[in-house]
């Protein structure tokens, strides 16, 4: 059996760590110092008092960002560091409230962040590459009676994953299988039989084999569950479906701060996308109706970034890749996310909230609970700005997809996953193929639409698939 692989240390012992407290510290200090003898400015740090704080606040922040998953790709990392650098800093100058003499200009601070990136670039390039070493891919097989979705399973992993290789589908009705899975380090079960599950996860459990599960909707009612006991009789608690009333009220406390304070922060932002919109004729402000909390129906508001009328032939439809309705002023906004912007009213006013599932178009909730009645589940959060869905789907990451994650985002909400979601957007806006369209061609001399959302599915679009045979 081979073992090798998966016997490898999957970190480098917490040397990752240490290395990163010694490089954030000797930047935060030697920034401090070569600020003062460039420019002689009056700072006031007291080391003995800010440092113990510098040195909890760097751990317990690039924890709660993941800087320290070093099998992520590179992109992803350095930006879980850089926004960690930020709010490391951020929370260093909040010490004087503490009688922490901690007092530095601007200049200063600069020239601290600067270090900091600098050193902890190289502590990317050093450590990932360490990392990758010494975690070769682990071989891995795909277990799908559906081969065409195992094998795009499988080249998702490949394309994205430095943590697994796929070698081979195989079927879970194959006569060969429990004798095939000796030759794998790591198990992929996507919709594996009740009467296999128990005895494949047994085999990897006993022979160390990492195992992975493509979850349905029982796994993910199950997957927040709390172990409860009556007398000898062990049991799981699966949680309610929705938000505590206390979770509610600290929810909407924080959307109504942020979102007001967005809304003025980025007012001067607003005006100047008005007028470059407007100059493309039309409103600058489009409005269309969604679904939210309750089923109940509401005006969301953003940007237009398509023509005028844009669905006037053709009905609901999809925004297509490269889709010739869009405006080249509308490609940018939604490309940046600059369109969603007038959705901080919607925020405010009690249509939505920051943090939740993407607000649908009624029409295509009606489709998909043909065929997946579990859509209906959404609307018991107030649709979101931005979502677990959104900031790990894509915009044309099939809806059978998305419902999973947006479950999963209900089942185990908290305070601090809204941060870290809100965090992983600002990622996103930058990253190009989150805004993509779907792959699409559009009815043949349609003329062009109302807005509509690359989210949904589209009259002319594949719909989903029976439940039996879906993908």
């Amino acid at each position: 059996m081979k073992k090798t692989a998966l016997l490898k240390s999957r970190n480098l012992f917490g040397l990752p760590e240490i290395f990163a407290v010694f490089f954030m510290t000797a930047s935060f200090i030697g920034g401090t110092y070569v600020e003062q003898g460039l420019l002689a400015l009056p700072d006031r740090v007291n080391f003995r008092q800010s440092l113990p704080w510098f040195v909890v606040f760097t751990l317990a922040i690039m924890y709660f960002n993941n800087a320290f998953d070093l099998s992520r790709r590179i992109h992803q990392i350095a930006f879980s560091m850089f926004s960690s650098i930020v709010m490391i800093n951020l929370l260093m100058m909040a010490l004087p409230f503490f009688d922490v003499l901690y007092y530095v200009q601007i200049t200063t601070l600069s020239i601290i962040v600067a270090f900091e990136c600098l050193s902890m670039g190289i502590w990317i390039q050093l450590f990932h590459n360490l990392w990758l070493k010494a975690n070769p891919p682990l071989s891995t097989a795909v277990i799908c009676d559906d081969y065409e979705r195992g094998k795009e399973i499988g080249s998702k992993i490949n394309r994205h994953s430095h943590t697994n290789r796929i070698d081979e589908v195989l079927s879970y009705g194959s006569n060969s299988l429990f004798s095939a899975l000796s030759r794998f380090d790591s198990i992929i079960l996507v919709q594996p039989p009740a009467e296999l599950k128990n005895e494949i996860a047994l085999k990897c459990w006993e022979e160390q084999k990492e195992l992975i599960i493509v979850p349905d909707i029982f796994e993910l009612i199950v997957n927040n569950a709390s172990l409860v006991q009556f007398d000898d009789l062990m049991a799981y608690k699966a949680k309610s479906m929705g938000l505590s009333p206390n979770q509610r009220f600290l929810k909407r406390v924080f959307d109504i701060v942020f979102s007001s304070l967005a809304l003025v922060l980025l007012s001067p932002v607003m005006l100047v996308i008005a007028i470059i919109v407007r100059r493309d004729g039309g409103k600058a402000i489009f409005s269309q109706k969604r679904v939210t909390q309750g089923g109940r129906i509401f005006k969301l508001y953003k940007f237009r970034t398509m023509i005028p009328d844009a669905e006037k032939y053709t009905g609901p439809t999809l925004a297509a890749k490269d889709d010739p309705r869009i405006t080249k002023c509308g490609r940018w906004l939604r490309q940046s996310r600059l369109d969603e912007i007038p959705q901080f009213w919607n925020v405010l006013i009690g249509d939505m909230s920051l943090v939740g599932p993407r607000p649908e178009r009624e029409h295509f909730i009606n489709i998909y609970m043909e065929t997946l009645p579990e859509y209906q589940y959404r609307t018991k959060v107030r649709a979101g700005i931005t979502g677990l869905a959104h900031v790990l789907g894509k915009y044309n990451t099939a809806p059978e997809e998305r419902i999973k994650l947006d479950l999963t985002y209900i089942q185990n909400y908290s305070f601090f996953l809204d941060i870290k979601i809100i965090i992983e957007t600002v990622r996103i806006v930058f990253t190009k193929e989150y805004a993509e369209g779907v792959d699409i061609k559009q009815p043949a001399g349609a003329k062009h639409s109302p807005e509509a959302e690359p989210i949904s599915a589209a009259r002319g679009a594949p719909e989903p698939q029976s439940r039996q045979n879906r993908r």
